[in-house]
């Protein structure tokens, strides 16, 4: 967390907790917002808040508050209610330093006099209204909560304990931009203090065709691109490439990139879209230059890729060309998560899709880099410290600061493989930087830099870390090429880089604030509120920030500057199971069977496979489009004792995916005698059974006699054996269809009479003697 040096944090305090009352009959409610005491890293500090830092004046804490509305809400008005104040004397509270840039020596300034020889409370007010933004049609409130005020001469602390905001409000229009599906539920309870109030929000159908997940490119790089969407559509629902001369052509804007912006607006109220990767460098997609100042510098063409994804207003309300200013009417939260390939060609294109479908396979290791080049004075290191707090205990944290060690190009090289400090080779999921620099590299120690032309001597080739910092230009993709378009176009670079656009910024007596304050939240948003997704872990950081870049230049400079490189779908902490191939396989029946009447032919497929087709001996049969895809083949009519070929063609959406055939034989005329069998003894009256198929009638022979024709199933006949001599018998069974005779089957058994006679008189005898009591010697 922050070390804001704030004295007065011996006494104050965390906010803990937000409670949001229900909504009441009167169209009010009431959010509670509690603060206790707490140390980190040794110091008093304030969670989820951030120290207001004017200039000469004193230190003081606030909460940016972020209040859902419900949905058709018009605010009419604010309060805040609080409690007596606890209130402590004998504190100093130090004052604000102008913040500053690695161009700028640190200017140190004294307190303001009027204020600390004055008594009156500062600051004036508990709250202040910041204004209402939407994201995805929900409407939140911003309000910047105060719950420590000073009186500067007295040096007196009043803490509340509580404060209450009481939002009263009306009727009216629901947002146009509301989509009302669950995923943006979800995505909206992770942002605001209120949740609860979500249930007021109704619930709309999904549309009719969805495509969460869209890339706009050229004619040049779509085909490779389309490699990317297929893969995407294994773990979103629905995805797209769409060419940016259709764009153009079919959407309406006061410049391309305004067009652009339109068509993903239609596209996220239309199709349900959630991500868009621009996928092509500046020739390939347009970017949009933002203007803004700050202490004493402009920069009127800021790259700023959140033009695209935030869909409110227009980034240009005076209409003077001069985009996203204060007037303008600045939408702050990405509707659609937004990220940026840096490519040109089609070696690059490809590069980068295959760099994203390789680390969306690898694991995930637990293990974070951070990095500080040394200022003097502030310390630098406590942006790392920083980034620490919000990292999990069991993740290993490795530390490269120049405090404790010159940092040189083979030092640097090796973090990114994860071997610098000696231990097995484990690259890094994050990798934090902070150190001044321009477009084509930055600073790794006071004087070693690392250029653009070292990016290629890197050897992590099977994990590809995500890298943010602190460092001026290093993200100005505009130019031709700065650094962090090399780490994401080099085959062991990065998976994504979030970096500066332009200067960066940080406070005299505080390294991490401004510019550090989005790093930071980077890894709050992944590690604490779960935000994983590349796109929407820079919109939630950023979210954090609203309230600040609304009313403060330097934050205002700070949030426009910070664009993602890299695909915003990507998850970073879920490794992802490849998919199942796209198969069809014939489960019955078996290749060689024999087969006959009635087949049912069954298959299993895997993939995406929503189609299956049937062939018989490669004639088209019949085309199955439901589970569990299979075909009902009568085989009568098909020629007796040859192989005939069954084939399956599988189709994903249209498309042929894979297949599979068996050979078998049909055979739909059989004839077997099933009793006696072949080399039985047989006597008296012995019943021939068989196992008929095909036939309708059934001649039995002894001995090539006929004896008995039978014309209906089971098809048997009684054969009396005593009316034959004992010996050697042969008995035959000729199968007729429709009165023509097709095959028979014969067993030659033994007759043994005599011996079954001699055999019965000799029990019968035994049984007479036993029943006049004589025994047998």
């Amino acid at each position: 967390m922050k070390d804001r040096k704030t004295t007065m944090l011996i006494l104050v305090l965390i906010l803990c907790i937000s409670i949001p009352a229900a909504l009441s009959e009167n169209d009010n409610f009431g959010v509670d917002y509690v603060f206790e005491p707490v140390m980190i890293n040794g110091q008093w500090m304030i969670k989820d808040t951030v120290v207001l830092e004017i200039p000469g004046e004193p230190l003081v804490p606030y909460r940016a508050a972020a209040i859902l509305l419900p949905e058709g809400a018009e605010l009419k008005d604010i309060k805040v209610k609080h409690g007596k104040p606890i209130v402590q004397k004998g504190f100093e509270l130090p004052w604000g330093q102008p913040p500053c840039t690695f161009n700028d020596k640190p200017v140190i300034v004294g307190k303001t006099e009027k204020i600390y020889n004055s008594d009156s409370i500062y600051p004036h007010k508990l709250y202040e209204f910041v204004g209402i933004q939407s994201f995805r049609g929900f409407n939140i409130l911003y309000v910047n909560l105060f719950p420590v005020q000073y009186q500067p001469k007295s040096q007196t602390v009043h803490f509340y304990e509580k404060l209450t905001v009481e939002v009263q409000f009306g009727k009216k229009m629901k947002h146009k931009l509301y989509r009302g599906l669950p995923g943006d539920k979800q995505t909206v309870a992770g942002t605001v203090d209120n949740p609860d109030v979500l249930a007021a929000y109704e619930d709309r159908p999904a549309p009719l065709q969805t495509e969460e997940y869209i890339i706009i490119t050229n004619s040049t790089l779509q085909s490779t691109f389309q490699t990317l969407a297929d893969h995407k559509a294994n773990y979103v629902n629905g995805t797209n490439v769409y060419e940016v001369t259709w764009i153009y052509s079919n959407y309406s804007g006061v410049d391309n990139q305004e067009k652009i912006r339109n068509f993903i607006k239609d596209m996220y109220q239309t199709h349900g879209t959630q991500y868009c990767l621009l996928g092509g460098d500046i020739s390939v997609v347009p970017y949009r230059g933002f203007y803004v100042t700050n202490g004493g510098y402009t920069d009127s063409d800021m790259a700023a890729d959140m033009y695209f994804g935030c869909l409110d207003g227009t980034f240009n309300d005076d209409g003077d060309g001069r985009w996203a200013e204060p007037e303008d009417g600045v939408d702050w939260l990405m509707e659609v998560f937004v990220g940026r390939a840096p490519v040109e060609t089609v070696a690059e294109a490809e590069n980068f899709v295959d760099k994203v479908t390789t680390h969306e396979f690898a694991p995930r290791p637990e293990v974070c880099q951070y990095h500080a080049a040394g200022l003097g004075s502030p310390d630098t290191r406590q942006l790392a410290w920083d980034c620490e707090y919000w990292t999990p205990s069991t993740y290993v944290k490795k530390e490269l600061f120049e405090h404790d060690q010159p940092v040189t190009t083979e030092l640097w090289r090796s973090a990114w493989d994860g071997t610098f400090d000696g231990e097995p080779h484990t690259p890094p999921l994050m990798f934090q930087h902070f150190g001044g620099g321009a477009a084509d590299g930055y600073f790794i120690n006071s004087d070693v830099l690392w250029y653009i032309s070292d990016v290629p001597s890197l050897t992590n080739s099977d994990f590809f870390p995500v890298h943010m910092g602190v460092s001026p230009y290093c993200g100005e993709f505009t130019v031709n090429d700065c650094l962090a378009e090399a780490y994401i176009n080099d085959d062991c670079g990065a998976i994504a880089c979030y970096m500066n656009d332009s200067l960066t910024w940080f406070s005299a007596q505080d390294a991490s604030m401004y510019c550090g304050d989005f790093i930071e939240s980077e890894f709050r948003a992944l590690f604490s509120d779960g935000k994983e997704h590349l796109g929407e872990l820079l919109n939630q950081a950023k979210s954090y920030w609203v309230s600040s870049a609304e009313n403060d230049s330097t934050y205002r400079w700070s949030y426009y500057q910070i664009n993602l490189l890299g695909d915003p779908e990507t998850p970073v902490l879920t490794q992802r199971t490849p998919p199942e191939p796209d198969t069809v396989t014939i489960t019955n029946p078996n290749d060689g069977e024999e087969v006959y009447g009635t087949v049912v032919i069954t298959t299993s497929v895997t993939g995406c496979i929503n189609a299956v087709e049937f062939y018989i001996d490669g004639e088209f049969k019949y085309a199955d489009t439901k589970l569990p895809f299979e075909y009902v083949w009568d085989t009568w009519g098909y020629a007796e004792d040859k192989q005939h070929t069954i084939l399956v063609k599988g189709y994903c959406s249209g498309e042929l995916k894979d297949e599979d055939k068996v050979t078998v034989t049909v055979n739909n005329f059989y004839i077997q005698i099933t009793n006696p069998e072949e080399g039985d003894t047989v006597s008296g009256i012995v019943t021939v059974t068989t196992d008929v198929r095909g036939y309708d009638a059934v001649e039995f022979y002894i001995d090539n006699e006929l004896k008995y024709t039978d014309t209906a199933a089971p098809f048997q006949y009684e054969w009396d054996t005593r009316e034959y001599p004992d010996g050697s018998h042969t008995i035959t069974a000729r199968g007729f269809a429709s009165g023509v005779f097709a095959e028979k089957d014969e067993v030659t058994c033994i007759v043994n009479n005599s011996g079954q006679c001699a055999g019965t008189v000799l029990v019968l005898l035994l049984v007479l003697l036993g029943a006049l009591g004589i025994k047998r010697h």
